[in-house]
Formats: C-alpha cells, structure tokens, sequence
C-alpha cells in the first residue's frame, strides 16, 4: 500500500443543508455552481490537488503545510470580497480546517489520522476562519501567517489531544486595507482626468483667443461658486 506524508484540508460551505429546505432545485444549483467557481481554481494556485468533492465539501491535498494554509487565507478573502456585492441568498460563508500526516493511498482516494482528525476539526470549526493543527503549526513558516492557539481538544478515534489553532483575522482587515488602497487610487485617476480635460479645454480657448485672462477668471470663480452651491447643497 502506498503512503505519503501530505497536508489534508477540508473546505466545507457553512449552512448549504439548511438553504435546501426553503430554496429551488434552480437557486441550490446556481449557489453551488458559484461557489465552485471562485473556490476551486484558488488550490491549484498554492500546489493543492483536489482529492474529492463530498457534496458541498472539498478534500484537498497539499506538500506545504505554509502553502496549505495560505490557500484557506486566500480562499477566505476571496469569499469575503464575494459577500460584500452578492445579494444575501448568494452569499457564500465556508470552515477550513487542516492537519498533516502521513496518509494510505487507495483508488485515488485518502486515508488516515491526517483525514480523520481534519474532517473532525472541520465539523466544530466557525464559519470564516482558518484552523489547523499543531501537526501543521510545527512544520509551517510561521512568519507568513497570522495565528492564535486555541487549545488542545480531543477527537473520538485519536488517542492524543490535538492542539488547534487559528488564523487571525487581521488578514482580512490586511485585505480591506489593499481594496480601499485601490479605491483611492481609482478616484485619484479620474480626478487628474478631470483635470487634465478643463486644463486642455482652457488653453485651447485661451490660446484660440475666445477666452481673455478677465473671462478665465470669471470661469474659475463660477465654478468655485457652483461647487460651493453643490456643497451646501449634499452636506
């Protein structure tokens, strides 16, 4: 039998069961399809292979417990960006959890403690959030990932506590910072544009003899005072 040391993560879409009752064959497809779409393409990104599909999970494998981890980052981000602009019934919200271990492969298939212990931690982790084990924190470059230990807690089957951890939030507020970063950028850009087109405009009507430096002043303190008007106007 082959075995392999590997990094298992488990990336679960939170409350999927419970959009079943009150949502159409249509909309459960649409949510998933979504979801699949943003999500999947990111493991690749970081070395991850995914293993299978367990209906609104993902089993993925990686070789770095740093990689590994930054793709539960990323994934998280990419779906908080998501949320921001999707109306609330398409609004997407997953756990990730992830351990390390040396794993039986079988037709393609995973198994071991690494499996086991992930899938566990999945089922008890909060919606959002990043957490993997001691295992992982141990053989990771901790430099690169924000965390907090939670604890030690024990699983049914594994005959240790596992010592859990979690990545802090404040990658996302990282995250926010870069958007709202780009948002300025963006309006600084139509701002010079703006100004690049009066100035253009200006010089060609002074230049052409249309405007004198009276009515260039004239001009200027009009626009001074409907800017003001528009002002007093939205305060």
């Amino acid at each position: 039998m082959e075995t392999r040391n590997l990094v298992i993560a488990f990336v679960d879409l939170a409350n999927y069961t419970g959009k079943t009752a009150f949502s159409s064959r249509e909309q459960l497809y649409r949510l998933l399809e979504i979801y699949e779409r943003l999500v999947e393409p990111i493991f690749p990104k970081f070395g991850g292979r995914i293993i299978k599909k367990i209906g609104d999970s993902f089993m993925v494998a990686f070789e770095s417990p740093t990689n590994a981890v930054l793709c539960g980052m990323e994934v998280q981000n990419i779906l908080f960006e998501h949320n921001q602009r999707a109306e609330k019934s398409e609004q997407l919200m997953v756990k990730i959890a992830i351990d390390m271990g040396e794993v039986q492969i079988r037709k393609g298939d995973l198994f071991g403690d690494a499996v086991n212990i992930a899938s566990r931690m999945e089922k008890v982790s909060e919606v959002g959030n990043v957490y993997f084990t001691d295992t992982v924190y141990l053989a990771m470059n901790k430099s690169e990932i924000p965390y907090v230990f939670l604890g030690k807690k024990k699983f049914k089957g594994v005959p240790r506590k596992i010592g859990i951890f979690k990545v802090l939030r404040e990658y996302t507020a990282v995250f926010e910072k870069k958007r709202e970063k780009m948002r300025s950028i963006k309006k600084l850009g139509s701002l010079a544009l703006i100004v690049f087109i009066l100035s253009f405009g200006i010089y060609f009507l002074f230049s052409s003899g249309i405007l004198s430096f009276y009515s260039i002043s004239e001009f200027f303190k009009n626009i001074y005072n409907f800017f003001r008007e528009i002002f007093y106007l939205f305060r």
